[in-house]
């Protein structure tokens, strides 16, 4: 796991003052590589890499990245990982590569120089990679399918330049402080309602990120272009589910691809930890990391609030939930409290860093979790991050709910749909205490499109906020399905579409850049074994009654492996988030000054805000709103001073 950046000539004139820049970006890397930095420019002067190592494949090893070819003819920057390297390698070898190392970096190089993007196919892994080819002058930029890992990149059109790099602040370093950047307005009312900027967007005009599953090639005197190489495929399991197979069989099933995934995500040379908050995904987890039970390992429970939730039925609070399966287990677990005392200036660090759309305040606590496992000597961490976007989420159920009522009452529907189309009848029916047939505006099936789990707030909610014209302009960007994906609408229920909306954008766009931004600050590489490309191929094809058992619950089909290893305790406990909002706990918010800052910032001038807005969120009553006016306020006043380092 790695910190990339580069810069790359686009007419073939040398990179202006290649050397100083490259390091200068690459040195605002290092949180993200501790282990080594590199730079490399290329004989021909048309690119500049640089590399920060988290080494975890063969950590000893003291080459330095970028790493260059056995002929130099061609040379990569990468960061993520190659699960299957040593296969790889094994095939490379006989095709007469000889390797200098075991890592799997250089399995990577070797195998693009030898096959190029026809060696993309093979590789389990997550990744984003710049690999320039000497003899042809092009530059290929690659970005995993599930999008574990991300690349920003900005096209200079007056220099005629390509910078990019793994963070949007080394871009505006690189492209000088002759060179002004606007904040993307409309990028940051997206933010504001799903907790991230659109795909391919961030905060800043004219820096964008690469899509999850896509290339960009860019060639010396030629375009860059940005292209699909890589789509899911859930259709190769619709045989096994047309045949109806029982639930023990779809476990069985569910229980042999996972336990691979799990085994090939355990790195074999540096300590790991998994995460064990006491749900169901991080306990499915560890139950196959620690194979049942027969290989130690450690777990961790980290305590954002007060006092461990619990609620309902439930008969084991989170902590005594965690401790529970610790101890079926038989793992080296811990309890540590996320202090709120830490989080000022992570959460200060947040604010001044939401160039890539991302501020989500739950970045803080993991990053917390991050720097007290590195603390520990420990590089890699299993988490639970992909399953409720797969599974089925609370807000998941609930839109099944809403399917099945359109299917066997469709009088009701439309009189729930009608009613649900104005604020005064949203709110008469939630008066009434009939919250179910609440039906929000943006829900309809041609087009088809719903709320996502990443959604932010309310419709009612954000209405003061922003204008009609506004929310329906943002609201395109989540919730809808890639139409690369439409000759599988008639295939797949609505669960499953849902699903393969999560696996296009908000996961890769929202989720795992909320993981790779928190846990890369700590440099701790974090590991996601619910996004291995054959396990959401499987879990997007599971139809609805494996995900909601007839509308009745959330993630069937876990809660029955859970029950089946762990038992009941367990297996039907409540939904319970990982953090506080630790922004407002109290002396967090005395510390970083939220009003103050809000009410002098020049944004509500800046922007064409609804009018009104800066004194509504400073009333007392709505502080909850403040945080993300005041990453706003913090990160356009960088942009305005250009005070990036």
């Amino acid at each position: 796991m790695c910190g990339i950046a580069g810069i790359f000539s686009l007419n073939g004139q040398p990179v202006r003052d290649a050397e100083n820049r490259i390091r200068r970006m690459t040195s605002l890397l290092k949180h993200r590589g501790p282990d080594s930095q590199g730079i490399y420019i290329s004989p021909d002067q048309c690119l500049a890499l640089g590399n920060t190592r988290l080494a975890i494949v063969d950590p000893h090893n003291p080459t330095k990245q970028p790493l260059e070819t056995h002929d130099r003819q061609g040379v990569i920057s990468f960061n993520g990982e190659v699960y299957n390297y040593q296969e790889l390698m094994e095939d490379l070898t006989k095709k007469g590569v000889a390797f200098r190392s075991h890592m799997d970096t250089e399995v990577l190089l070797e195998g693009l120089h030898l096959e190029g993007e026809a060696f993309l196919p093979k590789l389990d892994g997550m990744w984003v990679f710049a690999y320039y080819d000497i003899k042809r002058k092009q530059l290929l930029i690659s970005r995993d399918l599930l999008g574990e890992r991300h690349l920003f990149y900005f096209i200079d059109k007056e220099k005629n330049e390509l910078l990019f790099a793994s963070e949007v602040k080394s871009i505006l370093v690189a492209a000088g402080q002759d060179r002004s950047f606007d904040m993307d307005f409309d990028s940051f009312l997206t933010s504001l309602q799903y907790f991230a900027a659109p795909p391919g967007r961030t905060m800043v005009k004219g820096i964008q990120r690469i899509l999850p599953g896509h290339n960009i090639t860019a060639q010396v005197d030629g375009d860059v272009k940005q292209y699909r190489y890589k789509k899911l495929h859930p259709e190769k399991w619709f045989d096994f589910f047309k045949q109806d197979p029982p639930l023990e069989k779809v476990v069985d099933r569910f229980e042999q691809t996972f336990h691979k995934v799990c085994r090939n995500r355990l790195p074999q040379e540096v300590p790991f930890v998994c995460t064990l908050s006491g749900g169901l995904d991080s306990t499915v987890i560890c139950l196959y990391a620690s194979d049942f039970g027969k290989r130690k390992i450690r777990t961790l429970y980290g305590q954002s609030y007060d006092k461990p939730p619990k609620r309902g039925e439930d008969t084991l609070d989170e902590y005594e939930a965690s401790k529970f399966t610790s101890g079926k287990l038989n793992t080296q677990h811990e309890h540590i409290y996320l202090n709120s005392d830490e989080a000022t200036p992570i959460l200060q660090y947040l604010a001044d860093n939401a160039f890539d759309g991302m501020y989500d305040s739950a970045v803080a606590a993991f990053e917390m979790l991050s720097h007290h496992v590195r603390r520990q000597n420990t590089k890699v961490m299993l988490i639970s991050e992909g399953q409720d976007e797969f599974l089925g989420y609370p807000k998941d159920l609930r839109a099944y709910q809403v399917d099945r009522l359109r299917a066997t009452n469709p009088l009701q529907y439309g009189i729930s749909r009608a009613l649900s189309s104005v604020k005064p009848g949203r709110e008469m029916l939630r008066r009434m205490g009939l919250n179910r047939f609440v039906i929000s505006p943006f829900f309809s099936y041609k087009p088809f499109r719903f709320l996502p789990i990443n959604e932010s707030w309310s419709l009612d909610e954000i209405d003061p906020l922003l204008t009609k014209a506004q929310i329906v302009s943002n609201s395109v960007h989540y919730g809808m399905l890639d139409p690369v994906y439409d000759d599988l609408k008639n295939q797949m229920d609505y669960t499953q579409l849902r699903a393969l909306s999560y696996a296009c954008s908000s996961l890769p766009d929202m989720y795992n850049l909320r993981t790779d931004k928190a846990y890369m600050r700590g440099s701790i590489e974090a590991r996601l074994p619910y996004q291995a490309v054959d396990m959401v191929e499987l879990m997007l094809a599971m139809p609805a009654k494996f995900r909601f058992n007839n509308g009745t619950t959330t993630k069937y089909l876990m809660r029955k492996i859970v029950e089946r290893h762990i038992g009941p305790e367990v297996a039907y406990r409540n939904k319970y988030g990982f953090a506080a909002p630790i922004w407002l706990s109290p002396n967090v918010f005395k510390a970083m000054n939220y009003e103050e800052t809000v009410r002098n910032s020049s944004i509500f001038k800046d922007f064409p805000f609804k009018p009104g807005i800066r004194e509504f969120i400073l009333k007392p009553e709505n502080k909850d709103m403040l945080w993300p006016f005041y990453v706003l306020a913090r990160t356009n006043e960088q942009l305005r001073s250009r005070s990036y380092e």
